[in-house]
């Protein structure tokens, strides 16, 4: 087989290398800014723009792409699912429609008020002043949202009034054409719930834990994610069956009301309260940096898993091995603000641990940051604490000027 990848990042690189993994594929099309030259079974494409659909299902006919599988989420919400599929080529992913569970606040809220989804009430701010007000009259800490994309950071906490109007003014001026909600304040542990989805079928995957904070303890501005683990101890069966009967099954029930169906990758964001589980927010696409754990714990062939998904083939729970994941982000100082561009990286060989490029480029023969989130070690083990231990030993084999990341990524989770 022969199959295409879109987008540049961590997420779009374990990706192709799981998906290269597999005896059935010759060759895996890496389509977005890659780190390095062509790589075993996977040949480099930088000349196209992810966002050119017709150049993209050009180069699929052209090169007799068996299937083609979408990184971010900015394809997705814009179309390219549909083109493909107009075009007669196979392809992994949701619809533009469904995939506005992740595009639209709006449209999730209602998606699960149809299905009595549990998830925090919310009311549209008019304005500067209304926000202020709500403050008041929903009470602190309060969650302000922008209703549509914006790469991990359209999200603040409030915790204190001045704070708030400040970070809501530079919220709304920042996302100017956008709707902004104000949402109830959830208490308890995030939890990433990925499945598979075949023709609304839904098949989970490992549960993880995102660490979204800047910097350790919590503490610092949201990010696109600065590390997870990836176990199926972060919650009981009962839970997951919980999280599938309750939420899973009628999110894509009410979707099949609206005769949308549902293929490609669905993940609840969720908080696990006192009041049982319920969802922050939506993403219709393997999660970052999430993927680069749990892709490491999935004991099947990727490639064929995703082809039966696509056509609807998908009939029972992926393998998952009896271990546990972890991934720490490398980034660059300033993240998620500003930062500099084009340092050079020095890299050792690891032992130990994966290494995914998520924000490189490769210039004149030297490696040079080209992102906030730079790089992506990743580790498995028998538990947290071991993959832990090798990605922090193995931290220092790669540096750069301005280098940052947490280091208490999975610090939080019994390992043993």
């Amino acid at each position: 087989m022969r199959v295409m990848v879109i987008g540049a990042g961590g997420r779009e690189h374990v990706l192709c290398e799981k998906i290269a993994q597999s005896p059935s594929v010759e060759t895996v099309y890496w389509v977005g800014t890659a780190p390095k030259p062509d790589l075993h079974k996977i040949k480099i494409i930088s000349e196209i723009d992810v966002k050119d659909f017709k150049q993209l299902a050009d180069f699929a006919k052209n090169n007799d792409v068996d299937f083609t599988v979408v990184g971010p989420e900015l394809p997705l919400t814009e179309g390219i699912v549909d083109y493909f599929q107009k075009n007669n080529l196979l392809i992994f992913g949701p619809s533009k429609e469904a995939a506005q569970l992740e595009g639209s606040k709006t449209f999730a809220k209602q998606i699960m008020e149809d299905g009595n989804v549990p998830t925090a009430s919310y009311i549209k701010v008019k304005d500067l002043n209304h926000g202020q007000e709500l403050m008041d009259s929903m009470g602190l800490p309060l969650v302000f949202k922008v209703d549509g994309l914006a790469g991990g950071k359209g999200v603040i906490i409030v915790n204190e009034k001045e704070q708030g109007k400040r970070e809501l003014k530079k919220l709304m001026e920042s996302h100017p054409n956008q709707k902004v909600f104000a949402e109830e304040f959830l208490e308890g542990r995030e939890l990433s719930f990925i499945v598979l989805v075949s023709k609304n079928k839904a098949f989970p995957l490992v549960p993880a834990q995102d660490y979204k904070r800047a910097y350790d303890n919590d503490k610092g501005p949201n990010t696109g994610g600065m590390g997870a683990i990836a176990s199926n101890r972060l919650i009981d069966e009962d839970l997951n069956q919980e999280i599938m009967s309750k939420i899973i099954s009628p999110t894509l029930a009410s979707l099949q009301k609206r005769q949308m169906e549902f293929t490609g990758v669905l993940y609840a964001g969720l908080m696990l309260t006192n009041n049982g589980p319920k969802v922050l927010e939506y993403n219709t696409r393997f999660g970052d940096p999430e993927t680069q754990a749990i892709l490491q714990l999935i004991d099947e062939d990727l490639a064929i898993l995703i082809k039966n998904c696509i056509n609807g083939e998908l009939d029972k729970q992926p393998k998952i091995m009896d271990k546990e994941a972890m991934t720490v982000v490398l980034a660059m100082d300033g993240y998620p603000a500003k930062y500099p561009k084009g340092v050079e990286i020095i890299e050792k060989d690891l032992k130990d641990c994966h290494l995914y490029h998520s924000g490189t480029i490769l210039e004149g023969g030297k490696l040079l940051t080209n992102g906030g989130r730079v790089l992506n070690l990743v580790s498995v083990a028998d538990n947290v604490t071991q993959c832990r231990n090798k990605i922090y030993k193995e931290v220092s084999s790669i540096s750069f000027d301005g280098k940052m990341y947490r280091r208490d990524i999975g610090q939080d989770f019994d390992g043993n």
